[in-house]
């Protein structure tokens, strides 16, 4: 059975960072990542890593940018989501299931 699973949501760390590993045994899959940009002013990037394989690869975020990213990416067991900003304050939302 599928569980809904929060993955990394807050405020992107400027050093690439693991936000989550699959369980042993497991499976994880990602369905949506949504990153924002508050800046009124300052141009952000962000990183989405799964598996090892960039999926957002240091995309701009112009002020006050959002953007959404509706997929099915499977990661398998003891593989990682690591997540990743630039010095603007972006914010990620990265969010799916445990299988």
């Amino acid at each position: 059975m599928a569980t809904p699973v929060n993955f990394f949501r807050g405020a992107a760390p400027t050093a690439l960072t693991t936000a989550y590993t699959v369980p042993a045994s497991g499976q994880a899959i990602v369905t949506n990542i949504v990153a924002a940009n508050p800046s009124s002013t300052t141009v952000g990037s962000v990183t989405v890593r799964l598996g090892g394989t960039d999926i957002v690869p240091a995309v701009s975020l112009a002020a006050k940018g959002v953007l959404t990213l509706e997929i099915n990416q499977v990661i398998d067991e003891n593989e990682a989501i690591q997540v990743q900003g630039s010095g603007a304050a972006c914010s990620l939302h990265v969010s799916g299931v445990e299988v």
